[in-house]
């Protein structure tokens, strides 16, 4: 299965189109979910029988009597002495869904259901069946204990994509390509980076703020590589990538080249006047006030600096996608095996634990630097660089090896304890990204301490330790004979800016 995204070229009927099947999309969800935890209050699974029986809900107000027992009540006599009265008569509904599961959902939102409801009925039923697909997986995940409970969407959680699973029947016709009700919509480079041959799986129309876009799904023939004889260990550092040969790969740092950029937009603004929704809605159609139309003459300049930050932050996304997507492919097409060292990012990139001293006042705990050293490890994607390799490599047929952090090498252990001790300083921190270093007052040193021996620079041995060098241990796992290298410089990434070109 093989996802190819194209821009799409869109009139404004259609955008204003799209953008209302997707604000209905809001609706449906809701609409769903409250039908879904109805059912689940009011219905229970039988083993015996092996269907859904009735039940009634466990009342969730208690009255302890004298022995300690806890007794069900609704409301007490207000009298003395307080005794327990004639609880309330609740009402046990009747579940409108006859089962919580797609088919289910899918039955209550036909359209011949809600013909009430011009709105609801101008939104393709493959779309509405796409939204019930993703809430039904959900839902079924939370109920197995996988995922946590689906959450209602509010009005700033706004769709984005809409679905279409079953999309055999759309027919393509060069550049061209038909819709449900938007008609015949040109495509940039559909005809030829899409094959005829391939029946079309799943569509998608995304939303992004620099337009729409196509995403289509479908079963390509894989091109199988050659087998090359070669193994590599990759480690996915916290500041570069290096290999078992001591190739070294430098990270593109989008986010620090556009930080300043996005530090000035962001100041802008919160300076700029915020929207000015007018107060006329209508309530029947399931929707927030803050949905209505805006008054164009209030907040405009807002919106154009939150569509900029947006865009910058799309370009961000895309940057990082396009560079992992040139290392995953390298590797997979260049070496039959590969070993990958875990990264641990999410213990990592944890908040440090506050220091609270005898006197209760809390002490300095690193937190500023450590907060810096998270957003260069986010900044680098380790983990969606992992993902694509190991996707890949299970596409080729390439051998991928995990390996722990804990069965590195001592020598790569030894090398990251002295890491770790120069980022756990306690008084003065040293850092080449800063400008500046920290000079401690006189009352803060302790006797027989002075400003220079703070700071004092750490040794540079440290600063350039990473897991890396892990032939023999590379060597045994895979059990191969031959060990290749990266070369110096990848030849894929020696234009770094192909990656923002791309966007």
């Amino acid at each position: 299965m093989r996802t190819v995204e194209f821009k799409l070229s869109l009139n404004r009927y259609q955008q204003a189109k799209v953008d209302s099947w997707l604000a209905i999309q809001r609706w449906i969800w809701n609409q769903g979910l409250h039908l879904l935890e109805e059912f689940n209050s009011f219905s229970t699974w039988d083993k015996v029988s092996q269907t859904w029986v009735p039940c009634c809900p466990i009342p969730w107000t208690y009255y302890r009597d004298s022995v300690g027992q806890l007794i069900a009540f609704t409301r007490i006599a207000k009298k003395k002495p307080y005794r327990m009265s004639c609880p309330i008569p609740q009402v046990y509904p009747k579940p409108v869904l006859e089962s919580p599961t797609f088919f289910g959902l899918l039955y209550y939102f036909a359209q011949k259901n809600h013909s009430d409801k011009p709105w609801f009925c101008d939104v393709p039923c493959r779309f509405v069946a796409g939204t019930l697909k993703s809430l039904a997986d959900a839902w079924t995940a939370y109920k197995s204990g996988k995922r946590q409970r689906p959450r209602y969407k509010q009005y700033k959680d706004k769709f984005r994509t809409l679905i279409n699973n079953n999309a055999k029947p759309i027919k393509i016709s060069g550049k061209r390509i038909t819709l449900p009700k938007l008609g015949k919509v040109t495509v940039k480079t559909l005809d030829r980076r899409w094959l005829k041959s391939v029946p079309i799986v799943t569509l998608k129309i995304v939303k992004e703020p620099s337009g729409y876009y196509l995403q289509l799904s479908g079963c390509f023939p894989v091109n199988k590589e050659k087998p090359t004889n070669k193994a590599v260990g990759v480690s996915l550092g916290y500041s570069h990538l290096t290999t078992d040969g001591e190739k070294v790969v430098e990270p593109p740092n989008f986010y620090r080249k556009m930080e300043k950029q996005l530090v000035q937009l962001q100041r802008q603004l919160c300076r700029q006047q915020k929207t000015c929704p007018i107060s006329t809605y209508n309530p029947s159609l399931g929707e927030h006030f803050l949905s209505c139309p805006i008054d164009p003459g209030k907040g405009a300049n807002r919106a154009k600096t939150q569509r900029k930050i947006s865009r910058l932050y799309e370009k961000i996304r895309r940057s990082r996608l396009a560079t992992n997507h040139k290392i995953s492919t390298y590797l997979v097409r260049e070496y039959d095996a590969i070993a990958i060292v875990k990264p641990e990012i999410k213990r990592i990139t944890r908040k440090p634990i506050a220091i609270v001293n005898k006197l209760g006042e809390f002490e300095h705990n690193g937190a500023n630097h450590k907060a810096e050293f998270s957003k260069g490890l986010l900044d680098n994607s380790l983990g969606q660089l992992a993902g694509l390799i190991k996707q890949k490599a299970s596409v080729q047929g390439r051998e991928l090896i995990s390996v722990s952090p804990k069965d590195l090498p001592d020598e790569l252990k030894q090398c990251t304890e002295k890491r770790r001790e120069q980022l756990q300083w306690s008084r003065a921190v040293y850092s080449t990204n800063f400008s500046r270093r920290y000079r401690a007052w006189e009352w803060e040193l302790t006797p027989g301490e002075s400003t220079e021996t703070l700071n004092q620079e750490p040794p540079q041995g440290g600063l350039s330790c990473d897991a890396g060098t892990t032939s023999n241990f590379i060597l045994e796992s895979i059990g191969l004979c031959g060990v290749g290298d990266i070369p110096e410089t990848i030849p894929l990434l020696q234009n770094q800016s192909e990656a923002n070109s791309s966007y």
